[in-house]
């Protein structure tokens, strides 16, 4: 039941609600040396905002961009040039004025060239095809037919992705012919069953370049180019279509593709956007506060761009681009963003590719830190990984009540609760030993996120256990999360500096994990240092000096205060009066302009992660204005290097897009803000919204609840506050909680009901709950 004021503040949020997201952003020509991605499960192509495809990326030297079908890259990029044979000029379409990214594709505007001859390009990667569509229109502004000459070159690279040399896979020479009777290029690696093919949809008059320019990339790839023939009309328009397809396979693959997407580019195309459609309306949310609202949907999108499906390895949620297109045991934080916003099979395809690619590498239950997308593992697992593997199957369930897919994880639970509480666990102390997210030389000790993430990990066994293994078996996993939770908040506590330990360990661990921030502060080598970078070094070894007088005990230690020492309030196990000085003194003490420091000792780089937990750390302790505060630092960085996405590291370098940005945006807005607890396997959500106090309103639609399907607002209005439900099925219990209020009146549906400290109860399909305060 929807009430005349209710539906008019609707009205008015949605009203200013634009997609933009669908209509894609642009960089007004500021970024045009920055990368951008042309994304697709399958395939992908990143080169440069300007239209170029220069040798990009590290992991792989220089060979990170251009266009990649994993687990093999195709090519380097391709090139255009047109010539005005009535005037012979000719012109290299090599920088572009403005790129306009969209969910599904890009567009290069390159204005008036060649005398009133406008050119546009635009392409996209269809979802499930090996290959990439690149589209060329002309406008011909002129009052005079045009004869153009349009030469289309590519630089092939049929090359291995990143550590295929540990499975004996090598690359080698290419080789490029051409194929008259189809009018077509196809390359092939000299040595391996990999190919490429390319060529025009409407390729009438077209003829071979020999010998082709030279185009100077990195690789064992060869250049070839054709040119094609157009005529335009005055005042006309032409377009040509590129197909560029492949296979790490055989030719026949790779030609296939060609044809499939030369015949249906344009339906692939419609079904692209309406895929990005899909899920901008899943979830969506309405708020004040515009800029939030659209970096909301852009991280969504930004994850989608990141799905890496790989024949006979899996599909997932990748890092980021473009060093990380491969997948990681951390990338739980953006799995957790997606259940968050209801896209529960993308989080069980990602949960089963790391727990088969886990079992085949390690299998005990140990999850690993980064498989590649040839199944290379690189780093068997930190320990915190294993722990928030489990947690994150655990937060799946209470949205889905999935059984069976709970199932199918519960024995990867369990052996990854043995393996940390036993293997990592040599003294017994319920601490697991080992690294954690930081991965920073040195701190190989009883870590505070490793030991916090296996709190969680021990609740979220216990809560499957109760409906797959019985009550002995949870009671157990229950009296060891307890226990953890206590020994966290006792013995990783200083109180006399008010924050919590990095890692709980001996003086001699002191000592080495002093050390260990030498060591990576040297890696950058001793003709790069800094004067920072001195005074650091100088700061750790008196550090080593202290911790060498002190009494050889076993205690919590600081040694770089990193931004990990605030999952205890990420996971909300710390009590409320510790809680709140704590979160305190980090936003006066441990923040720079983005957000906390990665190590608040060294003061230097910020990540969208660090940033996003600690906003969700203030929305468990119902600080939305707080949480608010850090999340719109992300929300800065918005755009900054390439449009409609956010950098890795804040606030414009590192990968330019990156997975687990998402995190920080979704989990605190629909867990905390909005206040969406699920417990779909009894069917009951629990309802606990922290409107910011300079909210009005706010409004939730189309959110994926198990089986069901659920809408829900907040309004303050002349009557008072009203908050709406709606849901697809009707045998559902919501409960909402609010803070009474003395003197307050609680109306549900129109009549009056009673305050309960467990909340208000409801049933049925459409809801309405008005709260009338004196």
């Amino acid at each position: 039941m929807w009430t005349r004021p209710l539906l008019s503040f609707l009205f008015a949020l949605l009203s200013a609600h634009v997609l933009s997201s669908q209509e894609g952003l642009s960089n007004h020509g500021r970024t045009n040396g920055e990368p951008y991605v042309t994304a697709g499960d399958r395939a992908y192509l990143i080169g440069t905002q300007d239209g170029n495809f220069p040798d990009m990326g590290d992991h792989v030297p220089g060979e990170m961009g251009g266009l990649w079908v994993h687990p093999i890259k195709l090519i380097d990029g391709f090139w255009a040039e047109v010539r005005d044979l009535a005037t012979d000029r000719e012109i290299a379409l090599s920088e572009s004025v403005e790129f306009v990214n969209y969910p599904y594709g890009n567009r290069f505007r390159y204005g008036a060239v060649l005398d009133s001859l406008e050119i546009e390009r635009f392409q996209f990667s269809p979802d499930g095809h090996e290959g990439v569509i690149a589209q060329y229109t002309f406008r011909n502004a002129a009052n005079r037919r045009r004869e153009l000459q349009f030469r289309f070159s590519v630089k092939t690279d049929l090359r291995p992705v990143w550590f295929s040399d540990r499975l004996g896979i090598t690359d080698a020479p290419d080789t490029v012919a051409w194929q008259a009777t189809s009018r077509r290029f196809i390359a092939a690696d000299a040595a391996n069953p990999w190919f490429a093919v390319w060529g025009a949809t409407e390729s009438g008059d077209v003829q071979p370049v020999a010998p082709p320019a030279r185009i100077h990339t990195r690789g064992m790839g060869v250049a070839a180019a054709a040119r094609y023939r157009l005529s335009i009309g005055r005042h006309g328009t032409a377009t040509l279509t590129f197909v560029i397809a492949g296979s790490a396979t055989e030719q026949a693959a790779a030609l296939r593709t060609y044809e499939d997407l030369a015949r249906n580019h344009a339906r692939l195309l419609e079904r692209k956007k309406a895929h990005y459609a899909s899920i901008i309306q899943r979830a969506r949310i309405t708020i004040p506060d515009r800029r939030l609202q659209e970096v909301y949907d852009w991280v969504r999108i930004n994850t989608e761009w990141l799905v890496r499906d790989v024949p006979g390895i899996g599909r997932g949620v990748g890092g980021g681009l473009m060093e990380y297109p491969w997948w990681f045991g951390t990338e739980t934080y953006t799995l957790q963003a997606l259940i968050a916003a209801g896209d529960f099979d993308l989080a069980e395809q990602t949960l089963r590719l790391l727990k088969n690619q886990s079992m085949k590498t390690n299998g005990n239950g140990r999850i690993v830190h980064e498989v590649t997308t040839n199944g290379v593992v690189s780093n068997p697992g930190n320990t915190q990984e294993t722990a928030q593997f489990i947690l994150t199957v655990g937060k799946l369930f209470e949205w889905t009540g999935d059984l069976d897919f709970a199932r199918e994880m519960y024995p990867a639970m369990k052996a990854g609760i043995t393996w940390l509480l036993t293997d990592m666990d040599q003294n017994k102390d319920l601490f697991p030993e080992g690294y954690g997210i930081m991965e920073v030389y040195g701190l190989n000790a009883e870590l505070i996120d490793v030991a916090v993430y296996t709190q969680q990990a021990l609740e979220a066994t216990a809560r499957l256990a109760a409906v797959i293994d019985g009550p002995d078996a949870a009671a157990r996993y229950r009296t060891l999360a307890t226990q953890l939770e206590t020994k966290i908040n006792q013995r990783f506590w200083i109180d006399e500096q008010g924050t919590y330990a990095d890692f709980f360990g001996s003086r001699v661990q002191a000592m080495s994990a002093a050390e260990g921030a030498i060591r990576q502060i040297r890696l950058r080598g001793d003709d790069r240092l800094t004067q920072r970078d001195s005074a650091l070094i100088g700061h750790y070894e008196r550090l080593k000096q202290e911790f060498a007088a002190l009494p050889d005990t076993t205690k919590g230690w600081i040694t770089n205060e990193n931004w990990v020492i605030t999952t205890p309030l990420e996971t909300g196990i710390v009590p409320r009066a510790r809680a709140l000085p704590f979160l305190d003194k980090i936003r006066a003490e441990n923040v720079g302009e983005y957000g906390p420091f990665l190590s608040a000792t060294e003061r230097q780089a910020m990540m969208t992660i660090a940033t996003g937990v600690q906003a969700v750390s203030e929305a468990n302790y119902g600080r939305s204005d707080a949480a608010l505060w850090y999340m719109d630092k992300i929300v800065r960085t918005f755009n900054r290097k390439t449009p409609g996405s956010i950098a890795e590291m804040m606030p414009d370098y590192g990968c330019f897009t990156i997975a687990w940005t998402s995190y920080g945006i979704v989990v605190p807005l629909i867990e905390r803000i909005f206040g969406i607890q699920p417990d779909a396997m009894t069917k009951t959500v629990v309802f606990d919204p922290h409107v910011p106090p300079t909210w009005e309103g706010m409004s939730i639609e189309a959110l994926p609840i198990g089986t069901n399907v659920v809408s829900f607002s907040v309004a303050k209005t002349r009557r008072g506050i009203e908050y709406g439900f709606a849901a697809a099925a009707a045998d559902w219990t919501f409960v909402l909680k609010v803070q009474d209020v003395p003197g307050a009146r609680y109306y549900v549906n129109g009549r009056p009901v009673p305050f309960g400290a467990s909340g208000i109860r409801m049933r049925g399909r459409s809801n309405h709950v008005l709260v009338v305060q004196r």
